[in-house]
């Protein structure tokens, strides 16, 4: 039975750090965002260069760590690291949920978003598992030789790095937000007709005859007129449902919100998403500058989506000798619509149908055919995720090759 609970703890504590590393791991751009705040929160700022290492060595780490520990490689000092991992992890869900420094703990990236609070107890449920291990460690032994554990361990650690250096370089393998390609951004927007509305509870404070007293809806003296207001205060009691794309506007500097207008068009419309136009470079400026002349030749609506200012988007045009049009955005949501500063966008109907790295822009030939330029670049990323994965199991093949012929040689 201990056994049993044993293998049962290996597998669930190692599946768990497994899906954390991965969703981490395709998109370290969003892990370094969540860093970024979490050194902001915590008055570290002068870290904020190191949030983009620190990402992707958190999701490589996290990987390996599960991997091992479900293949039951290097046992003692991979159930150890956990074990410590999970402690520190622990306390820091543990103050997050009281103080709410960082609304999302980003643990499960944006594939599972889970407040503090969820965070906290779900590490407390992993804890325990890891624990268990922890004190059971005497009994836990690897069947393969140290060299097989050796050269697992380094095919996992090229194989996890390789995905999260693949991935900022381009775009996520696998991409968890509400703008992925095939996403309609009007209905991600939309409210459900049965839709939880917020609650809030109301409070009024009153006087009379010096007397000071708190009320509240229910029991508001409406008929006592001899009360007199003084104050009141509103707080949420429950947040209601809130749409996967609650932030999306897309402000023209002379008509204003014009969102809704570009959702509604049938044909194709390209949008530059840039939070920061200062980051463009100059080789990057002239491929787009390439890229709206044809798009403009085609009758092809081209904009440039940034937050800088209008007065440093009119700068940027001067500098670059560029024509493009700019409209603006929050911040924040444009990090979240591509992981690339500048990133290329092809909507229709509403609908995202391609998406670009700056390392990836479609040539101008392709932009005269945008929606066929947008499949072509889907079955390319396809076939890499299809390369990859048979790379990576050819390679464990392999191992557990060389592991058998072993056992057959001494048994021999």
């Amino acid at each position: 039975m201990w056994n049993l609970l044993r293998f049962f703890s290996r597998i669930f504590v190692g599946s768990t750090f497994v899906f954390s590393g991965f969703v981490k791991a395709v998109d370290p751009v969003g892990g370094a965002v969540k860093f970024h705040d979490y050194f902001q929160a915590f008055s570290l700022d002068w870290l904020i260069p190191l949030a983009l290492p620190a990402a992707i060595v958190l999701a490589v780490f996290e990987f390996l760590i599960g991997t091992l520990l479900i293949f039951n490689i290097f046992p003692r000092p991979t159930i150890r690291v956990a074990f410590g991992f999970m402690v520190f992890f622990t306390v820091l869900a543990f103050v997050l949920a009281l103080f709410n420094p960082v609304s999302d703990c980003g643990c499960f990236g944006d594939a599972i978003i889970l407040t503090n609070w969820q965070t906290f107890w779900k590490n407390i449920v992993i804890m325990l598992f890891a624990t268990f291990l922890f004190v059971s460690i005497k009994q836990i032994k690897s069947p393969y030789t140290a060299s097989i554990q050796l050269i697992f361990s380094i095919t996992v650690l090229v194989y996890i790095a390789g995905i999260s250096i693949y991935s900022y370089r381009h775009l996520p393998l696998i991409d968890f937000r509400p703008y992925s390609i095939g996403s309609n951004l009007p209905e991600g927007m939309s409210y459900p007709d049965n839709a939880p509305q917020p609650k809030y509870k109301t409070t009024f404070i009153l006087e009379k005859n010096g007397e000071t007293k708190e009320f509240n809806e229910e029991n508001y003296p409406y008929e006592d007129t001899t009360w007199v207001f003084v104050d009141s205060r509103t707080e949420l009691i429950s947040q209601g449902y809130t749409p996967p794309i609650h932030d999306f506007v897309l402000q023209h500097p002379e008509n204003g919100n014009i969102t809704d207008q570009l959702m509604e068009m049938s044909n194709p419309l390209f949008l530059v998403i840039s939070p920061d136009i200062s980051k463009i470079r100059n080789k990057q400026a002239i491929d787009l500058a390439q890229l709206n002349q044809t798009a403009q030749n085609q009758e092809i609506p081209f904009y440039v989506v940034t937050s800088s200012t209008i007065s440093r988007s009119e700068e940027f045009n001067n500098q670059h000798k560029t024509n493009f049009e700019f409209l603006q955005g929050d911040e924040t949501n444009l990090k979240t619509i591509i992981r690339s500063n500048p990133g290329l966008v092809l909507i229709a109907n509403g609908t995202v149908i391609g998406k670009w790295h700056y390392n990836d822009l479609p040539d101008t030939k392709e932009i005269r055919h945008p929606l066929s330029s947008a499949i072509k670049q889907q079955q390319k990323n396809r076939t890499r995720m299809i390369l990859l994965g048979h790379a990576f199991f050819i390679a464990l093949l392999s191992i557990f090759i060389l592991k058998s012929r072993k056992t057959i040689n001494k048994n021999q």
